[in-house]
């Protein structure tokens, strides 16, 4: 099951909180998410640089920054729809410090 959103994530808890913090952990869930994608691309664009030393194509990408593109924009939309889970760790280690902040967590 893919956990899309902060709802589903925080459920369970039973507090209420206040419009202010719910706002905090949407951008907190957003900014992981952002963290998640970032990571991933990098990940993904060190790995095709690796291959092509391997593979002795060392040489000159004229569509380079298109592969970098198109590598982000398919590395934010895999962690939009749910990733491989890192943000929602980044999360949960997180969530306590914006609930605790004010003064209900």
């Amino acid at each position: 099951m893919v956990v899309r959103s902060v709802d589903r994530v925080s459920s369970g808890s039973g507090v209420a909180r206040s419009p202010e913090v719910e706002e905090k952990l949407k951008r907190l869930e957003r900014a992981c998410k952002q963290f998640e994608g970032i990571l991933l691309s990098q990940l993904w664009k060190d790995m095709m640089a690796s291959s092509r030393r391997i593979g002795g194509e060392e040489r000159k990408r004229p569509f380079g920054p298109l592969e970098d593109t198109a590598v982000e924009m398919a590395s934010e939309a895999l962690s939009e729809s749910g990733g491989v889970g890192l943000w929602r760790v980044l999360y949960e280690q997180m969530r306590g410090a914006v609930e605790g902040a004010d003064g209900t967590g």
